[in-house]
């Protein structure tokens, strides 16, 4: 028998999810590569018996290849923190990842009340529109001209969704979708406090600064972290403070270390900044770049382990309500997503064995009592 009404885009996100060449999963399967790809591509039909074998192994059910995705991502919603030089696979990887988590965002979204997305949008032409813009996004949010005590709870408060993922490239420190509830997904993989932050910040840039723009250039990255540079330490306050970080001419390694602990930002990033307000001279932020090489602190720097990782709490918290307040299982939220327990598990990065089950189930079709109790 054949598979009617079979969506090939779903297997080529799903085989990506796994990290899955064509060649992989048709030797998992039996079929040939050039076979899988005429699926993917609607040019084969597909049998009933394969469907249920791909089903399995990718550990979905069947009814997540005959789902029509209501918001689909188009290139210009996709947003990727990476080294320019990543290559093309590890970004459809990181996006078929990031896709899951909009499913199950999608799903949360349709049970729980989650705060309204609220992001200005700006013309990046300009650095001082971009300036401009953070100290916008500071007022509307009464964030003050200090130093942002929690950067991802500030992103969740915005209306955007927070995730660490695994199965994402060293290169890929997030991707995001500017999608209807956007969705930041972080690399779980050894990302310092401050290298998050900064990386949310950077997303919540192209958010501002490039709806409807396709991103990943230099100018497009560059006007992003400028845009999470002045958020994060904002000219009007930063430009005087920074200065301690100066002994004379030359960097005051003490003062960097202390401005890296009060404002949450890397030491790197500081110099950064510092050079874009003027403090810091074209040989002053050479000098400091070649000391934190010589000082082995160009990926991870000595302070480091002394700053806490924040912890995204929308999505722990929206499974809570609908365990506490709907009696709905994960499986369940699982199934409306059209995957096995398994793999929810696996991109919520909890083990197999603290899925959230013993609960007593209600029924999840009730539309009526879920409006009448939606959480805030």
């Amino acid at each position: 028998m054949k598979s009617d009404g079979f969506f090939g885009g779903n297997l080529r996100t799903i085989r990506l999810f796994h990290g899955l060449s064509l060649t992989e999963l048709g030797e998992k399967v039996g079929v040939s590569k050039q076979f899988l790809s005429r699926i993917e591509t609607g040019a084969e039909q597909i049998s009933e018996q394969l469907e249920i074998s791909l089903a399995a192994e990718l550990q979905v059910i069947p009814a997540f290849f005959h789902s029509l995705d209501p918001n689909p991502i188009v290139d210009e919603q996709c947003h990727f923190r990476r080294q320019l030089t990543t290559k093309v696979a590890l970004r459809q990887i990181a996006r078929a990842r990031g896709e899951m988590l909009k499913r199950l965002v999608s799903v949360l979204d349709n049970h729980v009340e989650l705060p309204a997305y609220r992001m200005e949008e700006a013309d990046p032409q300009f650095a001082e529109n971009i300036e401009l813009a953070t100290e916008s996004f500071r007022s509307i949010y009464s964030l003050g001209r200090g130093p942002l005590s929690n950067v991802t709870r500030i992103a969740e408060n915005a209306g955007t969704v927070v995730l660490r993922i695994g199965g994402l490239a060293p290169e890929i420190d997030a991707v995001s979708f500017a999608t209807r509830r956007p969705v930041i997904a972080l690399n779980k993989d050894g990302r310092s406090s401050c290298r998050e932050r900064f990386g949310i910040c950077h997303e919540l840039g192209h958010f501002s600064l490039h709806i409807g723009v396709l991103t990943g250039d230099r100018l497009t990255e560059t006007q992003a972290n400028r845009f999470a540079s002045a958020l994060l330490m904002p000219r009007s306050t930063f430009s005087s403070e920074c200065r301690m970080a100066l002994r004379g001419s030359r960097l005051n390694w003490p003062g960097l270390s202390e401005l890296k602990m009060r404002w949450g930002v890397s030491k790197a990033a500081i110099i950064y900044r510092g050079h874009q307000l003027g403090v810091f001279s074209e040989e002053q932020v050479r000098a400091g770049y070649i000391g934190l090489k010589r000082h082995g602190e160009a990926i991870k720097e000595s302070e480091d382990d002394l700053i806490q990782n924040e912890e995204p709490e929308v999505i722990s918290e929206s499974i809570k309500v609908m365990r506490d307040y709907f009696g709905v299982s994960t499986s369940e939220i699982a199934h409306e997503m059209g995957v096995q327990l398994q793999l929810l598990n696996s991109l919520l990065e909890r083990p197999a064995g603290k899925a959230l089950d013993n609960v007593v189930k209600l029924e999840i079709h009730n539309n009526e009592l879920r409006q009448k109790n939606k959480y805030q």
